[in-house]
């Protein structure tokens, strides 16, 4: 193991930005999947609440 970590051709440090890499952009990418969820979700929500609102305005519509 340790002639690995001391080799002298160069390989490990390459291998290693490469992982760093990978690493980076799937945390990237798992990072904007879940805020295009948490959009999509917040929207949903808004949404409900304008129809709520405009359900309860009509209510007391009627009732006047």
């Amino acid at each position: 193991m340790l002639h690995f970590i001391q080799n002298e051709k160069g390989v490990l440090l390459p291998a290693a930005i490469l992982l760093l890499l990978i690493v980076c952009f799937s945390l990237f990418a798992i990072t904007a999947a879940y805020q295009s969820k948490y959009r999509t979700y917040d929207s949903l929500e808004l949404n409900n609440i304008n129809a709520t609102i405009k359900r309860i305005e009509n209510l007391n519509e009627r009732v006047k």
